[in-house]
């Protein structure tokens, strides 16, 4: 994961970093739900203890990347909202020439 994500005192990423960061974890969360489907699936026929765990091992990783996703996406929009408001401000109090 990216530094912003690791060092919360880290303030302002690049949004690309952001995008980024964003775009593996949405691939790692479709992976992980195609490891999910597996896993119940197995469970349905099984009905094992190994195969129950498995699934649930599946759903709580799925839950920790929504998690990470859901951190992402509200610093994202506090970066949208800083840059809408720095651009009220300016529009407001045009530079007079």
């Amino acid at each position: 994961m990216t530094r912003w994500s690791k060092d919360k005192n880290f303030i302002s990423p690049s949004v690309d970093e952001l995008a980024n960061t964003i775009n593996e974890q949405s691939s790692e969360e479709r992976n992980m739900l195609n490891t999910f489907s597996k896993a119940m699936n197995n469970f349905a026929s099984e009905r094992s203890l190994e195969s129950c765990l498995e699934a649930l091992n599946a759903s709580m990783q799925i839950a920790n990347i929504r998690g990470k996703l859901v951190e992402c996406y509200e610093h994202y929009a506090r970066l949208l909202e800083r840059e809408v408001v720095r651009l009220s401000r300016k529009n407001e109090n045009p530079a007079k020439t």
